[in-house]
């Protein structure tokens, strides 16, 4: 029997506004993750942008 995973990989763009760091947005792959973080690197500069690691349950997705 296979091992299954119980969680899926997701990425989060997170902003800071001047306030702290805040959700804006999850990505499923990372390749799409980064092309947002280009966009909003290119689009708003004056605002600092990171991505996060995140785990999901799966159950939590369907």
């Amino acid at each position: 029997m296979a091992y299954e995973r119980k969680t899926i990989d997701t990425w989060e763009l997170q902003l800071n506004y001047g306030f702290g760091w805040e959700y804006t947005l999850t990505e499923y792959t990372k390749k799409e993750a980064r092309e947002r973080l280009k966009e909003y690197r290119e689009n708003q500069p004056q605002y600092p942008a990171r991505l996060v690691k995140k785990r999901v349950r799966k159950e939590a997705i369907a």
